[in-house]
């Protein structure tokens, strides 16, 4: 999706909206955040997805 176009980060929410606009269910995404190694950080009071740089 955007997170690999933006600069590795992006809040959890946004993905969210976005997966659900394209009939991508929560499940899923989970899924693949597990497999691709992104990690989840909670900055301030919101929620954000990382791609780890090291893959």
């Amino acid at each position: 999706m955007e997170l690999e176009e933006t600069n590795n980060i992006m809040q959890s929410n946004e993905i969210f909206s976005l997966a659900e606009e394209q009939g991508i269910s929560r499940r899923t995404l989970e899924n693949a955040k597990k497999k691709l190694n992104i990690r989840a950080r909670r900055i301030n009071n919101s929620w954000y997805w990382e791609l780890d740089k090291s893959n």
